[in-house]
């Protein structure tokens, strides 16, 4: 698999330990600007775009391909080998890549992805969710794509806001994302992940923390850091801080290495 510069931002040293951030559905690589802007002086970071969203919005979302696409970006720019960070959907496919591909990952961070789809519930919905899910957005995207550029402007400064809304938003395949997650168990994946596990939720973001103490029961080498005043968002709710917590947390895993 190839991987195009204009699929992923790249900052920072090239011999400098590598992280990368995944984005959350329907956003693109832009959602992580704030960290890619503070942490670009010390860490080699890169923000790829998942297939489905941004410049990848013509390809197809799965979970493989999403997989698929990280460990790509990994080989091709992080030497072989990074620290893993997602938010959300981005979460997900960070947690089905470390279990899947330890030895390319040093060490994983979850954040707003500590919530359980797959399961009775999961099923029950899970066919009727996804085909309304399917209709509402081919059906309203302009619509949808609208709201959520004013929910962001009403909620972020235009810093944070502007790259977002300027990246656009993806509605194509957020179905097939929404159905990957109700078909993906993530307590067998957190029982691969023998590796450092940071869970770095938003204090308030209280749906996807909702299974935070079974994720931490299932990780081998797990821990939890909550962002106080922050929700599921919680990298643009309280930027600094969140930023904070991933330079802590590089810093310990690079220590031991």
């Amino acid at each position: 698999m190839m991987i195009h510069p204009r699929e992923y931002t790249l900052a920072g040293p090239e011999h400098a330990p590598a992280i990368v951030l995944i984005h959350g559905a329907r956003m693109t690589r832009a959602l992580w600007q704030p960290q890619i802007d503070a942490l670009g002086a010390s860490l080699r970071v890169i923000a790829p775009d998942l297939p489905g969203h941004g410049a990848l919005a013509h390809v197809p979302f799965s979970l493989d391909a999403a997989v698929s696409q990280i460990a790509t970006v990994i080989d091709t720019v992080a030497g072989g080998r990074a620290i893993v960070c997602g938010l959300s959907l981005g979460g997900y496919v960070a947690l089905a890549f470390g279990a899947r591909h330890p030895q390319r990952t040093t060490a994983l961070v979850l954040s707003g992805c500590a919530f359980a789809f797959h399961g009775l519930p999961g099923r029950l919905i899970g066919a009727p969710y996804v085909a309304v899910t399917r209709f509402v957005t081919r059906t309203f995207s302009p619509l949808l794509a609208r709201a959520e550029e004013r929910t962001l402007r009403k909620t972020y400064p235009a810093a944070l806001a502007e790259p977002i809304i300027a990246r656009g938003f993806f509605y194509r395949f957020y179905a097939d994302s929404s159905a990957a997650l109700l078909d993906f168990d993530p307590l067998p994946a957190l029982r691969a992940c023998d590796m450092p596990v940071l869970l770095l939720n938003g204090a308030n973001d209280r749906f996807f923390r909702r299974d935070e103490h079974s994720y931490l029961r299932a990780l081998p080498q797990g821990r939890l850091r909550l962002i106080e005043n922050a929700s599921h968002l919680a990298n643009l709710d309280q930027p600094e801080a969140y930023t904070t917590a991933l330079r802590d947390f590089v810093s310990e895993v690079v220590a031991v290495q």
